[in-house]
């Protein structure tokens, strides 16, 4: 669509306005009226101002500005062109279109700075990348204000569906600002933002009261299992449902259940490290291997063939033999699912492979016809896996966490999401069953789990039991009965928090792709807060209600307080730790804290 807009905005572009001029117009404006509208005595002319603003229809012009003053009424108002005040606001240089076209072309094309300044300038805009930035920067407080001023639209919006269900949840990158962001699950529709400094109940609590004064409270609320977001909806919202999302319960109980005996498989793994040597060894190996890969490819068919072949099966080298076995076991960690720990347990994969490939090179080199080079190549292999394989911490550690992940798999299996073999990943939002259906498998689970002397007599079985009942009832909800403007409406809420995991992942992407590198702390440090309402705009229903009786985004930006906007990006340009870049230079210096320190020193003295 994005390359589509461009040919089409290169095919016109000679035929706009801009393009038709050598030299800036000169248009002229003044105030459309003549009277004061609140005394209705004759303006008088105040001055008249000269500027060179830019629009996208219009390129560079130059504006002659007529501006009155009411010599009648107290204060002498001053009044503007209206016109001029649509197409650029008041000391501005580029006009609300081209902010809205930069916006586009940032957060919804996903361009770079240069990108964006190109793509202007085939439309005869002349732009600088520190430009686009700050119109970029605009363009999202805009929407955000924009947005807050369509929220009582918004708010008829939802209760004519019957109300919301809220999912919130925040993201953040190593010690960066936390960005919280509150979804409706019916609609999609992102509705409201902050960076708080953690998530803690304060300010949880204070964005829960911010959201329930725009929209209202709302019919249930999906989230995590973090302590500071469950205290706040408790404090805020205390009543309404509160829904734990299946996929976070199960990562915490199996961490709690399955870190300890992982974290020692792993330590003991990097002590011997292995890895290095088996991906040396299978680089020597690359052409043996790739000169016998089908005849690899046929002896595994033959292997796993219960009848015999048709035709006979090639030859394989012992050394194509040892490069298969390696590569087997480097390859074993990755049969995970795609869910991460504790679903997957690459590093248990990859030893429980590396103890078979060490039965397999111990059986080949009883072999009597091994030549001299072959049975040095299988001893490197054994000598490189035997250490590794004989350590009896990491056998019993590995026996521990295979046996927990059998009672931990048949949960999995019970709560019918992210289960084993299943391979969705973290898109996985479980299978749709109905919700007391899977509440009988989990107490069949726990039923069994109670029967076992065993289990029960070891204490991170009865915690997990524990952890089950505690949270039983944010587990399994009842449908929601609603009322709408079309009827009745039962309401099945989601068992996932995956809406917003989703949404962050995407956000994440499109960051990556304007700024070509991994967003880390410093990406979620200077995204603007409500950088996530741009994804409203994909929903034409959204755009109706932000626009109100506005025809245009552009127009309907026009309309928001310049001041305000003024305002917020000058609070958003004070550095972080609130000094000024001259004082934090002269913090580097290495003698600044004794210069502090002396100094004070000597005023006590």
């Amino acid at each position: 669509m994005l390359a589509l807009t461009a040919a089409l905005n290169r095919l016109t572009g000679s035929f706009s306005v801009a393009a038709q001029f050598p030299e800036p117009p000169h248009l002229y404006f003044r105030y459309e009226q003549d009277r004061c509208p609140h005394c209705g005595a004759a303006l008088k002319v105040l001055k008249t101002q000269t500027r060179r603003p830019c629009t996208l229809h219009l390129g560079r012009f130059v504006a002659h500005e007529t501006v009155l003053y009411c010599p009648r009424c107290p204060g002498s108002p001053v009044f503007c062109s209206e016109e001029l005040a649509a197409l650029v606001g008041s000391g501005r240089t580029f006009g609300y279109d081209i902010m809205v076209e930069v916006g586009e072309q940032v957060f919804r094309g996903c361009r770079t700075l240069d990108q964006t300044v190109a793509a202007l300038a085939e439309r005869h805009v002349t732009i600088s990348p520190s430009e686009v930035r700050d119109l970029a920067g605009r363009f999202i407080i805009s929407l955000s204000l924009a947005h807050a001023g369509a929220s009582g639209r918004l708010r008829q919006h939802l209760r004519a569906a019957g109300g919301y269900l809220l999912h919130v949840d925040s993201t953040c990158k190593g010690a960066s600002a936390h960005l919280l962001t509150g979804i409706d699950e019916i609609s999609g529709l992102v509705l409201l933002n902050a960076k708080v400094n953690s998530e803690s109940q304060e300010p949880l609590a204070a964005w829960l009261r911010a959201l329930v004064k725009r929209f209202g409270r709302p019919l249930a609320v999906t989230c995590d299992m973090s302590k500071g977001i469950l205290a706040a909806l408790a404090e805020v919202l205390d009543g309404t449902p509160v829904f734990i999302c299946h996929f976070h319960f199960l990562r915490d109980l199996g961490k709690d259940l399955l870190a300890p005996d992982y974290a020692t498989v792993r330590d003991r793994l990097r002590h011997h490290g292995p890895k290095a040597e088996l991906k040396r060894l299978q680089r020597e190996l690359r052409e043996v291997m790739h000169a016998n890969a089908e005849s690899l490819e046929a002896l595994l068919q033959a292997a796993q063939t219960p009848s015999p072949l048709p035709s006979p099966v090639p030859p394989l080298p012992y050394a194509a033999v040892v490069g298969a076995v390696v590569g087997s076991i480097l390859e074993a960690e990755h049969q995970a699912d795609g869910c991460g720990f504790p679903f997957d347990r690459p590093h248990l994969l990859f030893f429980r492979q590396a103890q078979t490939g060490l039965t397999a090179a111990k059986a080949l080199l009883d072999l009597a016809e091994l030549d001299a080079p072959d049975r040095k190549l299988l001893q490197r292999l054994v000598n490189l896996l035997q250490p590794m394989c004989s350590d009896s911490g990491l056998g019993a550690a590995a026996d521990a966490l295979e046996s927990k992940s059998k009672v931990f798999d048949r949960l999995r299996t019970a709560m019918r999401i992210a289960e084993p073999g299943a391979r969705k990943g973290l898109n996985d939002d479980g299978h749709d069953l109905p919700i007391g259906t899977i509440e009988r498998n989990v107490n069949r689970f726990c039923d069994r789990l109670r029967a076992d002397a065993t289990l029960m007599a070891r204490p991170e079985f009865r915690a997990m039991l524990e952890q089950i009942e505690a949270y039983r009832g944010r587990l399994f909800a009842d449908p929601i009965h609603v009322q709408t403007a079309l009827g009745r409406r039962t309401i099945h809420p989601q068992r996932t928090n995956n809406i917003l995991e989703r949404f962050f992942r995407r956000l994440n992407r499109q960051g990556r792709k304007r700024t070509g590198q991994q967003p880390g702390e410093a990406f979620l440090n200077h995204i603007l807060p409500d950088t996530p309402l741009v994804a409203n705009l994909d929903n034409p229903r959204y755009v109706e209600l932000l626009l109100g009786d506005d025809k245009t985004l552009v127009e309907s930006l026009s309309r928001v307080d310049q001041e305000l906007v003024d305002a917020t990006m000058a609070e958003l340009r004070k550095p972080e730790t609130g000094l000024e870049r001259r004082v934090r230079n002269r913090l580097r210096s290495r003698t600044t804290p004794l210069e502090i320190v002396l100094f004070i020193l000597k005023r006590v003295a």
